[in-house]
């Protein structure tokens, strides 16, 4: 597999991890709280994935689009290290709609994130 469809499938992963946290909000069971702490702890890894495999791509472009790769990246991190900070798990259930707010601009960030690199990766594969 190429580093370039290894990034394509880190990505898919990204996105699934971030698709279930999306539904722990409208739960309200009591397993959803422990679920929580290990679905971030799937995204924190996932997100350390993702730079792993995509930062040689990235070192090796232009510096440019080095640089902004490197700026979203950290974008979405500090989205999702943000709203975890803020909403820790024992929190989960008070002001759904702020929670559900905060969760929101994470999940904006990571589809931004993964919709440049996206783009930016078929770019990269006809320049190769």
């Amino acid at each position: 597999m190429t580093d370039l469809a290894t990034l394509a499938r880190e990505l898919n992963t990204l996105e699934a991890v971030q698709a279930a946290l999306a539904g722990i909000a409208d739960r309200t069971d009591d397993a959803r709280k422990h679920e929580l702490i290990k679905l971030r702890r799937d995204l924190s890894a996932q997100i350390a994935k993702v730079g792993e495999v995509a930062e040689p791509i990235f070192r090796a472009a232009d510096p440019g689009l080095n640089q902004e790769y490197r700026n979203k990246f950290s974008r979405m991190r500090s989205a999702a290290a943000l709203h975890q900070a803020a909403w820790p798990a024992i929190r989960l259930g008070e002001n759904i709609a702020d929670y559900k707010a905060s969760a929101r601009t994470v999940r904006e960030a990571n589809k931004a994130f993964v919709a440049w690199v996206r783009g930016t990766l078929s770019q990269l594969q006809q320049d190769r």
